[in-house]
């Protein structure tokens, strides 16, 4: 064997395991959806990185009446036309939060937009870290919340995003990926539920309806698949779906 052949070889050698090696970070995952997300890709990934503070800021979206005004589905086009790929990023997902997730989750189903509910509520669902547990969402109040109607809103979300939750619990998902199989389907899985957090309780109900989804005035609508899963918003005077929280 020539001492290029075996030259060629090693350093081939050497590069295949240097590809297997993958930091948490993943930068060269990162910088390539980056690429496609930004016109200069490293002084993103710089940006991702500068831990000042670490945790990305959050403050409170629109009130809901300015969401509802956007054509459905089209709200998120425009205000975060990025989220997919963002989501793939390892560091991005590091410094989300469980507030700015809410948030997020709260946009969605003000602008009607089923498909990022469920997304939403799927990536909140699977963050199973002690910081992402749902009782710990703090209040809006602390965000400059001060409108009764997105208030309700936030709360009435809150709760049904605990029903969801529990329903995922009841079936034997597991936020951790470490599933439960049912024996028997009549026998209720035994779980501990998931609570909203305690503000929820204080927020009380509108004294005019407030208008989310206009599914009640449809003669094709079957309330008794909503049963439970609306039920936060209709006693605060709300009328609004939820069942995209229920996707699996």
């Amino acid at each position: 064997m020539s001492l290029v052949t075996w030259l060629s070889k090693k350093y081939r050698r050497i590069r295949w395991r240097f590809q297997l090696l993958h930091t948490p970070f993943r930068f060269r995952k990162s910088l390539g959806i980056l690429r496609r997300l930004d016109a200069h890709p490293y002084l993103a990934l710089l940006r991702l990185l500068w831990p000042v503070p670490w945790y990305f800021s959050c403050r409170l979206p629109p009130h809901p009446r300015d969401i509802i005004a956007y054509e459905k589905e089209t709200y998120f086009d425009q205000h975060y036309s990025d989220l997919y790929e963002l989501r793939i990023i390892p560091l991005w997902r590091w410094r989300d939060t469980p507030q700015r997730s809410f948030f997020r989750l709260y946009e969605a189903l003000c602008a009607h937009d089923e498909t990022y509910i469920g997304y939403e509520t799927e990536y909140f669902w699977k963050r199973s870290s002690p910081d992402w547990e749902l009782e710990k969402l703090r209040d809006p109040i602390e965000y400059g919340c001060t409108d009764p109607e997105q208030y309700a809103v936030m709360a009435s979300l809150a709760e049904a995003l605990a029903d969801s939750f529990n329903w995922r619990l009841g079936w034997g998902f597991r936020r951790d990926g470490k599933h439960v199989e049912r024996d028997d389907l009549r026998t209720p899985m035994i779980f501990t539920p998931v609570k909203p957090p305690s503000w929820t309780s204080n927020v009380p109900a509108l004294e005019e309806t407030l208008v989310i989804h206009d599914y009640g005035r449809h003669a094709d609508f079957d309330d008794s698949y909503f049963t439970g899963s609306v039920q936060p918003f209709e006693k605060r005077n709300i009328e609004a779906s939820t069942a995209s929280l229920r996707t699996i």
